[in-house]
Parts: structure tokens; C-alpha cells; sequence
């Protein structure tokens, strides 16, 4: 699918050559058609009549499956298809990615991606794109924040040994100690992350020793004994897209070494908690690593829903974030209690650092002290973070979103067949079959695409 993908939208500055764009949309097609067969035998085998499908109809990462789905829906009017998408892949950075020269694939694109199809309905994460997908196509999708298991628990881990082994990339290269305050960036690596914000907030909060080396019953949820000799660090845990975006990672690390910023990461240890083996010591669960972190700081400039700031309230650990718009306009009145660096339309531009993002100097004080204040009063920490958990639970707890769901798939079953009965009836009466498919390599309604 990789190799597929960087040859069906090679990017700006590659070489284009049509002949080998027919070879892979060949290829693509083919596997299409074994993945549909194969997809098709198991929902007959296993007696499945409705599937739910997360992103593969909303971003090209795998345009076999996608087309795959496509051609199943449109062959099979009997199964209904619930289409869930994160992202939209003409929106924000992912336009970037799917870019693609060639004719021939962007007519495959216009017709598998977010189809208007009579047995499927459009499930979106946030009202932005919600309102996007209505402008483009026309299609009215229903709004479900992405749930989480809030009873889940976390993880266990050694937090003394995982400091240590954390890699040092700017900074003091010394071992990250106990007490050391951590401050989290806890999303994947990548330019619409905007992690160069949360290099800023850590150098802001230095200029803060004086008032953290005070703290007499320690900072944080875990009471951190933090004086002069110990460090402020920003960890970068994850590790997935790195060598994707090693390029902006370099200028957020040269940043980071302009204002004497410690980065240390953790993805050479860390990997997603589904993928830890049993028995394995040698990585750590992701989930396990907000047990490591004394205050988050989440900023990214674009987001369809944002799980890091999710799991930070679901961890109990105070947030510091820069209210991206779904944030603000979605999940922001979920979360009463938040540190904010303010909104998109305040971003600034630094001369150097390729452009990297900024937040004004002022606004970045004024965190910088809301989240001393939070670290230092226990009480009122606690009970924020209780706040926040109980107010999120109550909009995206798993519990509440799979109640929708479950009601969307009833109404959804009733409909398609309510559908294939009409057409049934129809077809025993020998008028025209009202299904009719749409030929390959044409659009949607009037107004799908320019």
C-alpha cells in the first residue's frame, strides 16, 4: 500500500510518467477486485449485513481497499455500509499527500472517495467536516465524537527506568531523573502538530524555575521534588511518520537548541499498546507513558478530533492547548478546565526555523503561569482534573458513542431493507431496477467536484 501510495501521488518535483501511473492503476485495480472477492466470501460466510468502516473511503492511504468497499456496496444493494470519517482527504494537510498528476487516478478518487451511495451512511467525528463534506457533495453525514474507554486503566510502567532509557535529542544529554518535571507532546510527528509550540511553553515555563523550585509538597500529580539541580524536558513520545517528517522534525529540534530546550523521545522504546507481546521488556505501551508526564501540552494547528487531549483528561493530567478549530468550536465546552495558548488566528510566523509557527510572547507568559499555578495547588488540580474527566466522559466515553452507534446501525439496517424490498417489488413488476451503478470514473451529484 506504501509503495502504491508514492506512486499514485508521487508529490510536487517528481517525475511523472503516464505509463507508469496505467501499470499501477492496473495493479491497483486487480488487487481491488481480489480484496472485494475476498471481503465479500467472509461477510456471506459469516452472515454480516451491515459494515462499518473507519477512513479507507475517506483517505487513500490503501486505494485498493477503498475502491474494494466501493465496487462491494455498489454490487451488493443488500449490505449497509456505515462510512466513518476522521478526515477528508481535500481538507487541511492531508491535501498535501493526495495530490496526484495523473488523470486516470484522480477519476478513481472522485468515485470510490465519500460516496453517495443509497445503502451507506456518512458518519463524521466533528461538525467541520461535517459542514465540508454537505458543501462538496451534497452528502448529509452525522456528527459522532470518536469514543474512548474511559474505564480503561493505565498502564503501569517503570517510570524511573523508562526516564532513562528516553533519547536525548537537544539539550543536556544527561540521563531525565525522577524529579525532572516532564512536559508531554504526546501526538505522532507531524507538521500540522505544531510541536514547535510546545518547544516555546517549555522554554516559557523555565523562566518559571524560581516559583517550581518552591514547591514545598512537590509539583504535579505526582508531587515531583523539583529544585535547582533538576531539568525541565520536553517528551516526545511517539514515533510513528518520524522519517516522513524528518525534515520538520529538524527544524523543530533547531528551535528547540535556539532557546536551550531539552527534547528527549521515546519512539525507539514506546509503541502502541495493541502491539505490545506479552513477556516484551524491551517497549513500553503508549498509554503507559502519560504515567511518566506531569502536564501535557497539545497544539496542534489542524485536527479532526484530537485523541491526544482526549487521553490526557482520561489520564488526569492538566492540559495545555492551543484551541485548533474543532477543538474550539466541538470539544473545547466538554473540557471546563484548560490551559490555552489561544487560537489558530493568533498563530504567528517566525522569521527563521523554515517558518515555523509561533504564539505571541505575551500569551505564552500567561501559560506558562496558569500552569505553575496549577502544579503548585494541589486541590484545585485535583479537582480540575476530576472536573474534566467527568464533564469528556459524558460527551466521547465509549459507553455513550457505541449507544449512538448502536441506534445508527438499527436505522440504517431498516432502510436498506426497506430498499431492497421496493427494488424487489419493482423488479417483479417489471419496471427498471432503481439501483443503478454509477460507471467507473465519473463523479457524484452536480457540484461533487469542480
Amino acid at each position: 500500500a506504501v509503495t502504491l501510495r508514492e506512486q499514485l501521488f508521487p508529490g510536487p518535483g517528481q517525475a511523472v510518467v503516464s505509463e507508469v501511473a496505467s501499470a499501477v492503476l492496473r495493479i491497483v485495480l486487480e488487487r481491488a477486485q481480489a480484496i472485494g472477492d475476498m471481503i465479500e466470501r467472509y461477510v456471506d460466510s459469516q452472515g454480516v449485513q451491515l459494515l462499518h468502516v473507519r477512513n479507507l473511503m475517506s483517505l487513500p492511504y490503501n486505494l485498493p481497499a477503498s475502491i474494494a468497499l466501493h465496487d462491494l456496496a455498489l454490487r451488493r444493494p443488500d449490505l449497509a455500509f456505515l462510512l466513518q470519517h476522521h478526515d477528508l482527504y481535500w481538507e487541511g494537510p492531508n491535501a498535501r499527500s493526495f495530490i496526484t498528476p495523473y488523470e486516470a487516478v484522480q477519476a478513481q478518487l472522485d468515485r470510490v472517495m465519500v460516496p453517495p451511495l443509497p445503502n451507506a451512511t456518512h458518519v463524521l467525528i466533528n461538525p467541520i467536516a461535517a459542514d465540508a463534506l454537505r458543501h462538496r457533495t451534497g452528502i448529509d453525514g452525522t456528527v459522532v465524537p470518536d469514543g474512548f474507554d474511559f474505564d480503561r486503566a493505565l498502564p503501569e510502567i517503570d517510570d524511573i527506568s523508562f526516564r532513562r532509557r528516553l533519547r536525548v535529542l537537544t539539550g543536556d544529554t544527561a540521563t531525565v531523573m525522577r524529579n525532572d518535571l516532564v512536559v508531554a507532546m504526546p501526538a505522532r510527528i507531524a507538521i500540522n502538530k505544531a510541536i514547535e509550540l510546545a518547544v516555546q511553553f517549555t522554554a516559557a515555563l523555565e523562566t518559571q524555575r524560581s516559583e517550581l523550585e518552591n514547591a514545598t509538597e512537590g509539583l504535579g500529580p505526582l508531587r515531583r521534588q523539583f529544585d535547582a539541580s533538576r531539568r525541565i524536558v520536553l517528551l516526545l513520545p511517539q514515533g510513528e511518520d518520524l522519517e516522513d517528517n524528518r525534515v520538520y522534525l529538524d527544524r523543530v529540534l533547531d528551535y528547540a537548541r535556539h532557546l536551550g530546550v531539552t527534547v528527549v523521545y521515546g519512539g525507539d522504546i514506546v509503541v502502541p499498546d495493541r502491539r505490545l507481546q506479552l513477556g516484551d521488556t524491551q517497549h513500553v505501551p503508549f498509554y503507559g507513558t502519560y504515567g511518566s508526564m506531569d502536564i501535557v501540552c497539545y497544539p496542534p494547528e489542524h485536527e479532526g478530533f484530537g485523541n491526544q487531549a482526549i487521553e490526557a483528561v482520561w489520564a488526569r493530567r492538566s492540559l495545555v492547548v492551543l484551541e485548533y478549530p474543532v477543538f474550539k468550536r466541538f470539544v473545547a465546552a466538554h473540557i471546563p478546565h484548560v490551559i490555552s495558548l489561544g487560537d489558530t488566528a493568533e498563530l504567528r510566523r517566525l522569521d527563521g526555523f523554515g517558518g515555523l509557527h509561533e504564539v505571541a510572547p505575551d500569551r505564552m507568559t500567561h501559560a506558562a503561569l496558569a500552569a505553575v499555578a496549577v502544579l503548585l495547588d494541589h486541590p484545585r488540580e485535583q479537582q480540575q482534573l476530576e472536573d474534566n474527566f467527568r464533564s469528556l466522559r459524558g460527551f466521547c466515553g465509549i459507553d455513550v458513542v457505541a449507544s449512538t452507534y448502536e441506534g445508527l446501525y438499527a436505522a440504517l439496517l431498516q432502510r436498506v431493507g426497506q430498499q431492497v424490498q421496493r427494488n424487489s417489488s419493482a423488479s417483479t413488476a417489471g419496471r427498471p431496477d432503481a439501483q443503478k451503478r454509477r460507471p467507473a470514473g465519473t463523479g457524484g451529484p452536480s457540484g461533487r467536484r469542480d
